[in-house]
């Protein structure tokens, strides 16, 4: 597309100008950036419900962002304004989170991340086209939250959001595109979204002259179908944002009730711009026949359907914001900032709003699953508050003489399951073992753990750790290279679930199942399909009268007798009578594979909790899960002795 013509109201060699210029470059390369980390996470979030976050065009981002989650998942999902989700009242410990900033530095969209991190959204998806950003530095605190390292080669916008639009457009429709393998495709270049006859300069010509009429009325009345509705919403911002003129917009049908008799009352004032999608054509062309015939209608029907017609809306909309600033005389890209708009948007008024919260409101919220502001509200919080003291007290008052740990998600994070452990929860486990700590390692898998162990404890402390592989049915020292024993037939009790899942006409199309004696595991293909194999895999497990459990990972069918509790109880024999045992791990509700042996009293999580009042609390920082959580329980751990005892800091304890 190439932005041609002359003529009296033109603006030549503007600001927004050379912003569309550079438009087919963006396409391209938002077409070809990795999109690898976006999709995991995208895939991982396709159970929850999704709010996504922006200011300005970025909201229009947002907007496009929950449209998409919606159509693929199914699930609701909503857009919100950094100043919505500070005072809403959503618990976002149920959803997944997105914030989208193109330059990732102004001051509400820091202080909505900061929000979002202290409410501890189960997902937290950082979408920025700058790298070493403010947003991306205060999101790599936090290992949760994936954030894919993205930087946009046309730079930074004008005062309108352009090439990043694009950019973050096309990135989403090709992340939704492959984590849900819809067969959606863009076309290889910003031609191939218009018209044959209309390519080559000449379909922005084509607009022009449509359009031209709209401009000689007050009022621009946006009517649209639901496939483009971004491309309407963005249209509306910009023509506020640079004071281009009046936009109204509505749907097709919610412009039948009611909206409609603005036309009636300032018809001689407005003008009326269609945009619509192909398969929409027969609504919006039935509706436009019977506006009067003296309002100037104007269309923009992309030849596609669905996203794709999205994108090319979008794009024709940016053109059309830059046809209504030459007739303006406007330059959208540098319309002229007042001092006073310059003060407004410089405030950090967001930042007083997130309160920061004791560590004890924080595990009774986790226990109760809401948020913390909704604590004051609840008739069962003195019950809780003594409960947490409780707990608390227990546990600085024990001495322990052993750890027993969760591996995934506890010692190894999500983005580190093929590389092994990190560095820093490596040392603090070899800190651990020169005090004389015995460790536990309970894991659903099995060499690959002790092959990584291996990795980063020193040899002279291997006897000290012991690992059950496998749930717990199947224990060993890292010392020995006998354990764990080669995978080999299920047992009876498996034989018959094992064949079931094996022969599955949808199991086996969307997960690996892989046997060993005692264990059944079946991983998923894709985690968009988690809640249909789990839901398949437990039928069939409870015919057959079976355990089965959830990792983020897998889904692991097993023995009867098989726990990761067997761990626990060797352990327990090993150590003098009385002495305690530690439990940390990350899934302590059923069916979380670590509810048995978070179900004791001294245990922690470093993410999901158990309803139990007496057992698993997590008592980490807001915000910190995983190896984060752990390395957080670890520096609380003093040693002495071959024993150990916990000594939280002041905030943890404490409840205001």
């Amino acid at each position: 597309m190439s932005q041609q013509g002359s003529g009296p109201n033109r603006v030549m060699n503007n600001r927004y100008s050379k912003e569309l210029s550079c438009l087919s470059e963006t396409y391209s390369w938002a077409l070809e950036a990795p999109i690898e980390p976006l999709v995991n996470a995208v895939q991982a979030s396709s159970h929850l419900p999704l709010v996504a976050v922006g200011s300005g065009g970025s909201f229009s981002v947002a907007h496009l962002a929950c449209s998409l989650h919606q159509h693929h998942s199914g699930v609701v999902s909503r857009p919100l304004t950094p100043l919505e989700l500070v005072s809403s009242p959503i618990h976002l410990r149920s959803l997944s989170a997105m914030i989208i900033s193109a330059g990732g530095s102004n001051a509400d969209i820091i202080s909505a991340l900061e929000n979002t991190l202290i409410r501890e959204p189960q997902r937290c998806i950082i979408l920025c086209l700058r790298k070493d950003s403010k947003l991306s530095r205060l999101a790599r605190s936090y290992r949760f939250v994936d954030f894919p390292e993205l930087n946009l080669p046309s730079g930074k916008d004008g005062f309108l959001s352009t090439n990043s639009l694009l950019a973050f457009v096309v990135l989403l429709v090709r992340t939704y595109s492959c984590a849900f393998s819809s067969g959606d495709s863009l076309p290889r270049d910003v031609d191939g979204l218009l018209p044959k006859n209309q390519r080559d300069g000449g379909y922005i010509e084509d607009l022009r002259a449509s359009c031209a009429p709209l401009w000689e009325r007050e009022t621009l009345v946006v009517l649209y179908g639901p496939s483009v509705s971004t491309a309407a919403l963005d249209l509306e911002s910009k023509f506020s944002e640079a004071a281009l003129g009046n936009v109204q917009f509505a749907d097709f049908r919610n412009f039948a009730h009611g909206r409609h008799h603005w036309l009636a009352k300032r018809e001689s004032r407005t003008a009326v711009l269609a945009i619509f999608a192909k398969d929409e054509t027969n609504l919006a062309e039935k509706t436009l026949r019977l506006l009067p015939s003296t309002v100037p209608v104007a269309r923009i029907c992309p030849p596609s359907t669905g996203a794709t017609a999205n994108v090319a809306a979008l794009i024709a909309v940016l053109y059309l914001v830059g046809m209504a600033g030459d007739r303006r005389r406007i330059d959208p890209g540098r319309p002229g900032v007042p001092s006073f708009g310059r003060k407004i948007y410089g405030l950090r008024a967001l930042r007083s709003l997130n309160k920061v919260s004791s560590e004890g409101q924080t595990a009774i919220a986790r226990k109760l699953g809401c948020n913390v502001r909704a604590l004051r509200d609840r008739r069962d919080l003195p019950f809780w508050q003594e409960a947490f003291c409780r707990f608390v007290k227990g546990l600085t008052e024990t001495v322990f003489s052993a750890v027993l740990l969760d591996y995934d998600g506890t010692l190894c994070d999500e983005s580190d399951r093929f590389s092994g452990l990190r560095k820093d929860v490596a040392l603090e486990l070899t800190r651990l073992l020169q005090g004389g700590i015995l460790l536990g390692i309970a894991t659903g898998r099995g060499g690959s753990v002790r092959r990584s162990l291996r990795e980063v404890l020193p040899r002279q402390f291997w006897d000290s750790v012991h690992i059950g592989y496998y749930n717990g049915s199947d224990l060993g020292r890292l010392s020995d290279d006998g354990h764990p024993n080669p995978p080999g037939t299920p047992t009876d009790a498996l034989k018959a679930v094992a064949e079931s899942l094996f022969t599955h006409p949808i199991i086996s199309c969307l997960a690996e199942c892989k046997t060993s004696q005692d264990q059944i595991s079946v991983r998923l293909l894709s985690t968009v399909d988690g809640e249909q194999v789990w839901h398949l895999v437990q039928q069939l497990a409870q015919t057959h009268r079976l355990a089965s459990l959830r990792s983020k990972h897998s889904i692991d069918v097993l023995r009867p007798g098989v726990s990761k509790c067997s761990l626990l109880n060797h352990i327990h024999g090993l150590l003098h009578d009385g002495a305690c045992v530690l439990s940390v791990g990350d899934k302590g509700q059923w069916p979380g594979n670590d509810h048995e042996i978070l179900n004791t009293p001294y245990s922690l999580s470093v993410d999901e909790v158990s309803v139990d009042p007496d057992t698993c609390w997590n008592l980490a920082p807001a915000g910190h899960r995983g190896t984060q959580a752990v390395l957080d329980y670890f520096s609380w751990i003093q040693s002495g002795n071959s024993n150990f005892r916990l000594v939280l800091p002041a905030s943890a304890g404490v409840l205001s």
